[in-house]
């Protein structure tokens, strides 16, 4: 069954979004950033000492300072569901490959997974144990991988000779949520969802539209950020909608890219990375902030 974009809003209300905060406001790019558990503590990517490296900051974006420091491009970290320890990957042996680093021992360790090829977008699942990540095959071919965060227990379960990235976790560890460019004959990215138990594929945005880069929300995984381009839009903004691909709402409403969204752990924010002022930045968005009063947001309790 197709799926449109269902507009919350009339044509005679204002769409002006939510309150926004810029986080970072530097001369280089900032980018794929996500809280811990805690939410005290936020990790992000920067090019701005002239290569890629991770930082952390607090969540007002005070304090920020590298993770680590290395010679190497490292890249898209994401948080230990409960431990102090971020996932990452980096070309630090010609290819890119998966590693952790832990901030109480202050110990990098590559995940040593069986596959020669680069690996990218890893996360951890809910219980801390499994790795979930994309690899290449062909410059064209991009499939989904699991293993034990030791690399053991290799299992390959999204591969149909197309382009499919940024896997993600439901919280209950049951459902993967991508992009893929499978069925558009790679002309857009559109987001579907798999059920590691049942194996069914479901599609949660539309053909027409450009969508990548979804996430879960942490709270029973009722709903799905993400961002798009709809209609005639010339760039990216951040949407959400129901788990079920019902009720899509437009979440920011500029006139430069907004990507790569992320919930806080309680599901009342968003991370956000946006273009402003030149560069990328870490922006968040405060969703009981509504900028328009006709602007409603949606109970999905």
């Amino acid at each position: 069954m197709l799926l449109t974009i269902a507009n919350t809003f009339s044509q005679e209300e204002e769409k002006k979004g939510y309150k926004e905060e810029q986080l970072t406001h530097t001369n280089a790019d900032n980018r794929y950033a996500s809280y811990n558990k805690s939410g005290k503590k936020i990790v992000f990517e920067s090019n701005r000492d002239g290569r890629w490296q991770i930082y952390t900051m607090d969540i007002k974006g005070n304090h920020q300072k590298p993770l680590f420091k290395s010679s190497f491009n490292d890249r898209r970290p994401t948080w230990h569901p409960y431990k102090d320890i971020v996932i990452f990957e980096s070309n630090r042996n010609g290819v890119t490959e998966i590693y952790t680093y832990n901030l109480e021992t202050n110990s990098i360790k590559k995940v040593p997974i069986a596959l020669d090829g680069n690996k990218s977008f890893a996360r951890f699942a809910p219980n801390g144990v499994q790795v979930i990540f994309s690899y290449q095959t062909k410059s064209d071919i991009v499939d989904i991988y699991m293993c034990s965060n030791k690399g053991k227990r290799l299992k390959k379960i999204i591969a149909n000779k197309h382009v499919n990235l940024y896997p993600h976790f439901s919280p209950r560890g049951d459902n993967v949520i991508y992009y893929s460019n499978k069925n558009t004959q790679g002309e857009s990215n559109i987001i579907y969802s798999y059920n590691i138990i049942t194996e069914d594929r479901n599609r949660l945005t539309y053909f027409k539209d450009h969508s990548e880069f979804p996430n879960w929300s942490n709270i029973h995984g009722r709903r799905v950020t993400y961002s798009a381009k709809v209609d005639d839009m010339q760039h990216s903004e951040i949407f959400i909608m129901r788990n079920d691909a019902k009720r899509k709402i437009q979440i920011t409403y500029n006139d430069v890219e907004d990507i790569l969204p992320t919930w806080s752990p309680n599901d009342v924010n968003l991370l956000i990375t946006g273009y402003r002022n030149g560069h990328y930045q870490i922006c968040r968005i405060l969703l009981k902030k509504p900028l328009d009063p006709n602007n409603r947001v949606l109970d999905y309790k």
